[in-house]
């Protein structure tokens, strides 16, 4: 299936996912004039991260008045919400990056928190839940020290009660083994719609156990560039850093069982921001010294992974050359999932019907489920 064999309603959702350009204008029009069931654009639109990209594009070509009453009233809430919830994170944002730099060490930020700033069209357009950023392990204590002297708590948060349940030393130690971070710091706040802060450190892009992937976060931290935000100094990657990076993040996040248990492996927004960064830096990306690099580190079938499924939701962006160097002679893991497992698990959808119809979860292998049940009754034990 290609996109535009999809139905009116979900082609509006793909176009609107990132960016409009304007010579696909005429088709965000003939879709906009068509008969559409708005519920199912809004609850993917809603599910995907992606509705107030869909507000942007209507807004920048004029086609926002004539929606419906109601419709319109909601799209602007969401909108002034997510201004205000934003803001809140980038003074969050701008604190911590004056904490790390007093401590002297270098954190690059990633994902929303960078992409926000660096390639969507405004702070409104791209929604995040925490501040990310990468950190050598060797950095722990003084990453640990910044942010408690910000506040911050070690822990899990408890919605229902509105508090922090502390993690103990021993808990700390297991999270930072068995995952690819150490275990979150939460503050929380008297701010309507961000009454808790969270921060994700880092230490690793890939995964633990038995990842076949290996990128050393001292290399990629040594390559890092300084970058201003909101008035202070803090870090990104370099542009084929973060676009390993991003393809990294998208690829584990699609096929580990952690995220498709609770339904969050396949986000637009995760192929949007590949897709904006690409958009943005294209004139700047060494396309020859990024297929190096990813050779370098054996990435090739997961930055494949990451191209050949954008170029199937989107326009073409990257070079044909480039995106050819890396595919692998059999595609069949394009479709693979639980690859933590000795065998990984085949899903029975086509990429499409995953990507829209959260009944895939009820396709999940019921071995793989099990598995996954009792590995995670393991660790929490």
């Amino acid at each position: 299936m290609n996109r535009l064999e999809l139905s009116l309603e979900r082609q509006l959702v793909l176009l609107a996912s990132v960016e409009v350009e304007e010579a696909d204008r005429p088709h965000l029009t003939e879709l906009l004039d068509a008969t559409l069931d708005w519920s199912e654009i809004l609850y993917q639109m809603t599910t995907h991260r992606t509705l107030n990209m869909l507000t942007y594009n209507l807004k920048k070509f004029g086609l926002f008045e004539p929606l419906e009453g109601e419709l319109k009233r909601l799209l602007n809430l969401q909108w002034a919400a997510y201004r205000e919830r934003n803001g809140s994170y980038a003074a969050k944002l701008a604190e911590t990056l004056r904490a790390f730099a007093e401590k002297n060490v270098v954190l690059p930020v990633l994902k929303g928190n960078l992409l926000v700033n660096t390639v969507y069209p405004s702070l409104e357009t791209r929604t995040f839940n925490d501040l990310d950023f990468l950190m050598q392990l060797e950095d722990v204590n003084a990453v640990t020290e910044a942010l408690e002297g910000l506040g911050y708590i070690q822990g899990e948060y408890d919605a229902e009660a509105h508090e922090i349940k502390a993690s103990s030393r021993k808990a700390k130690m297991v999270h930072q083994m068995t995952t690819h971070e150490i275990q979150e710091f939460i503050q929380l706040t008297d701010h309507p719609f961000a009454p808790v802060v969270e921060v994700d450190v880092n230490h690793d892009i890939l995964w633990r156990g038995n990842c076949p992937y290996k990128v050393p976060t001292r290399e990629l931290i040594a390559r890092a560039v300084p970058i201003e935000l909101y008035g202070e100094r803090g870090y990104r990657l370099d542009h084929a850093d973060n676009l390993i990076q991003l393809c990294c993040h998208l690829y584990k996040e699609a096929v580990l069982m952690v995220w498709i248990s609770s339904l969050k492996d396949l986000k637009l927004y995760k192929f949007a921001d590949l897709y904006m960064y690409i958009r943005k830096f294209s004139s700047e990306i060494d396309w020859d010294g990024f297929q190096d690099r990813v050779r370098h580190y054996g990435l090739e079938k997961v930055v494949y992974y990451n191209l050949h499924y954008l170029q199937l939701l989107f326009r073409d962006i990257v070079p044909e050359a480039v995106r050819e160097a890396f595919r692998p002679d059999d595609l069949a893991y394009l479709d693979q999932y639980a690859i933590e497992n000795e065998t990984p698990s085949v899903w029975e959808y086509d990429f499409f019907t995953r990507l829209f119809d959260v009944n895939r979860i009820l396709s999940v292998e019921e071995g793989t489920a099990e598995g996954f049940k009792r590995f995670q009754a393991v660790k929490s034990s």
